[in-house]
């Protein structure tokens, strides 16, 4: 029971709040429509999502992936025709805000004086003893994967 995936077979042809779910983009794969939620000062939110049902980016297999980023690119310019730039952004696991469990790209099209906090944490600088640590610890999982 997932509203993207609803979405993609026809089950839902409505969003939550009763827009109209309606399909900007397809591929093969893909596909992109409007979110119902804009920024306050913005007139867009796209979303980008593979038509089969995945939770997690690394359960999406590698040729979706690109097929993925293509369309999120191919959307980014269209947005960037009118607008200064955009954010472009995945929430990936519950703790990271994800709140629908299909992979899904965000798409928000942004202009200099919009004052959209996209999101705002506290930094700290790390020691540099610290910062050599995450790194050797981060190369070493990722020759793991290789």
């Amino acid at each position: 029971m997932c509203l993207f995936c609803d979405f993609v077979n026809g089950k839902r042809k409505r969003q939550e709040n009763g827009l109209p779910f309606i399909v900007l983009h397809e591929t093969p794969n893909t596909l992109s429509f409007l979110s119902m939620s804009f920024p306050e000062k913005e007139d867009a939110h796209v979303l980008v999502i593979p038509k089969n049902h995945f939770t997690y980016l690394e359960d999406v297999p590698k040729y979706i992936q690109h097929e993925l980023i293509d369309h999120v690119v191919l959307i980014a310019k269209i947005l960037r025709e009118t607008h200064e730039g955009c954010n472009i952004f995945l929430n990936d696991g519950r703790t990271a805000g994800q709140t629908i469990f299909h992979v899904h790209y965000h798409i928000i099209p942004r202009d200099r004086k919009d004052k959209i906090r996209i999101e705002v944490w506290k930094r700290r600088r790390p020691t540099s003893a610290e910062f050599r640590k995450l790194n050797n610890f981060l190369k070493k999982k990722l020759n793991y994967f290789k």
